[in-house]
């Protein structure tokens, strides 16, 4: 009987695990991205570490002398959790001292939105502007530079199947 107990318990948890454990290896492909009309931007040479020093605030101009604007979604959606783990090396929450220590500074986080329209509108509207989406949400008024694909960073476009696109 105990045993039974057990498994009654343990089965929907095994359920659970196992479908947490697929969603993780179905992560979708990020597009790191800039404005179609982005001018001193450079759009094929953008380096991995290069990526991480903006979002961390230590990269401020491109080539040329523009400001670079970077945008975040907000702390807590799934792609800036996946963005922030590989490109910064950590979760939102975990970087709250440093961007304390730097407001005494005069250096504020990346500006931070709601959603991928809204990072859309940001960066195609922003000079200097660079932000990620789902790469099945890129459209004509922005570019791609880099791609996000299972931790992995790169300047070749994955294989993507955007039959079902994500909502924000």
């Amino acid at each position: 009987m105990l045993r039974a107990l057990k498994m009654v318990y343990l089965m929907p948890l095994a359920a659970l695990f196992y479908a947490a454990s697929s969603h993780a290896n179905n992560t979708p492909v990020l597009a790191v991205i800039v404005s179609e009309k982005a001018e001193n931007v450079p759009t094929k040479n953008l380096a991995a570490n290069e990526l991480n020093l903006i979002f961390w605030r230590k990269k401020e101009y491109w080539p040329g002398g523009v400001r670079i604007h970077p945008v975040n979604l907000h702390a807590t959606h799934a792609l800036r959790l996946q963005f922030s783990n590989t490109v910064l090396g950590s979760v939102p929450a975990k970087q709250i001292d440093y961007w304390n220590g730097l407001y005494y500074h005069g250096i504020s986080p990346p500006y931070s939105v709601q959603s991928e329209e809204a990072v859309l509108r940001y960066v195609s509207d922003t000079k200097g502007a660079i932000g990620y989406v789902d790469a099945c949400k890129v459209d004509a008024r922005v570019k791609p530079l880099l791609w996000i694909d299972n931790g992995e960073i790169s300047t070749q476009k994955p294989n993507l199947s955007c039959d079902e696109k994500s909502s924000d």
